[in-house]
């Protein structure tokens, strides 16, 4: 038999089979019911894309995914019209949140998200570079009014609100209780005591000086620029900073070596085998590592007065898409994950400090969660002047001190410095 008509006749044979098959399943399967005329068609659910950074996502298989997730999955059952697809994405470099704004914005919108939370630094910039949408006519006002004092702040950009704040950061101190009978807030608390006291001195490669002592410095009264915007130090509270910790060289509690410390990490395993008494940590490392130590408490960085201050940073949730349909979506979206039952859970979970006053009120640690409300008011955001020029010449007045130099010295050459 010639090949073609064997190969013609395998075929069919095959075809049989399946024919004989099929037909055997369909013997054995339940009827399908055939739709009714009268039967309409669903539509296809609208599209509402967010963008969750990988920074502030948790750990995988932990109770702060779970609480995430479920968040996410009530929306979807809540809301079954729309069509939530949250992307994970970087919140920095190639890929992160804010390069790929300014990459699509004019070349594929349709990539673009309608809402994602941002860094406080990239919404900034964002904002100024016309990526984002202005969120007072946007956001429910009961909601806004529910912020904790001062952190609407964190959200604006020349007096215009672009971002809301979802969670946000603060720095302080933490000290053992066996050292210190009261939160030591003020200098001379310090030089009294004289503890083992370590806090990031050392500028940072996105820093250029370190931010407790530009705090301190801002308190005692000091500015970094002028009324023209131009470079400044003020002498007086410069010379309170710097005769400050002059003094404290003299008694052996600051010295040199504070400069290799850029960040809480480095020192926090010092400070829970007790090799430190009192420390600066940020808000998030405190409340991931707190069950770490015993016999703790938590104050304020030590000034020349005992005033409260910190510094503010946070996560804000920005809008991107001008489309009406879609920012209504987003808002729905936006709202459900601000409800203060799943904001006070979630955040809890990350180690984040709520925005509104009442998630605050229901978290479980209420002692943090006291303390938070008293020192967010107090927070100043401080991220430009870490790299402003005054800046970087108050720390190299402060790194001469530690070093020995007389404190009217380091300040003299500092003014010099900036004339």
């Amino acid at each position: 038999m010639p090949r073609r008509t064997l190969q013609s006749a395998v075929w069919g044979l095959v075809a049989l089979a399946v024919m004989v098959g099929s037909a055997a399943l369909a013997a054995a399967a339940p009827p399908v019911q055939a739709p009714t005329p009268t039967a309409q068609v669903t539509p296809s659910a609208a599209r509402l894309r967010v963008w969750w950074p990988d920074d502030l996502y948790p750990d995988e298989n932990s109770e702060a995914e779970a609480i995430l997730l479920r968040q996410w999955d009530t929306f979807r059952q809540t809301y079954r019209s729309y069509e939530l697809e949250v992307r994970r994405k970087r919140s920095g470099g190639l890929g992160g949140i804010l390069p790929t704004l300014r990459a699509a914005t004019g070349v594929a919108p349709g990539a673009l998200p309608d809402l994602t939370l941002m860094r406080r630094a990239d919404m900034v910039s964002a904002a100024e570079e016309g990526l984002l949408v202005p969120l007072e006519d946007w956001v429910p006002a009961d909601m806004l009014e529910d912020l904790l004092p001062g952190v609407r702040s964190l959200g604006e950009v020349g007096g215009t609100l672009y971002g809301v704040p979802y969670s946000v950061s603060i720095t302080h101190t933490v000290y053992r209780t066996s050292v210190f009978s009261e939160p030591p807030v003020s200098f001379s608390d310090i030089l009294r005591e004289e503890p083992v006291y370590l806090f990031p001195a050392g500028s940072a490669a996105s820093a250029v000086v370190s931010p407790a002592i530009l705090l301190q410095y801002l308190q005692a009264g000091g500015r970094l620029a002028d009324e023209e915007g131009n470079p400044l130090l003020d002498r007086d509270p410069l010379m309170t900073l710097l005769q400050y910790y002059a003094t404290g060289v003299t008694q052996g509690i600051f010295g040199p070596e504070l400069l290799e410390y850029t960040q809480a990490t480095s020192y926090w395993s010092d400070f829970v085998a007790g090799e430190a008494d009192l420390i600066h940590v940020d808000s998030a490392h405190y409340l991931k590592h707190q069950h770490e130590v015993e016999n703790v408490a938590f104050g304020t960085i030590p000034t020349q007065g005992g005033e409260r201050i910190t510094s503010l940073n946070g996560w804000m949730w920005v809008l991107i898409t001008h489309d009406a349909d879609r920012q209504d979506r987003a808002r729905a979206f936006f709202s459900w994950m601000m409800r203060a039952s799943q904001q006070a859970a979630l955040t809890e979970a990350l180690n984040e400090i709520p925005s509104q006053t009442r998630a605050l009120s229901l978290w479980e640690n209420q002692a943090y969660a006291a303390f938070a409300a008293e020192m967010v008011p107090s927070g100043r955001i401080v991220l430009p002047d870490l790299r402003s020029s005054a800046g970087a010449v108050l720390q190299k007045a402060f790194e001469a001190v530690l070093g020995g130099a007389p404190p009217g010295q380091a300040a003299d050459e500092a003014l010099a410095g900036l004339e």
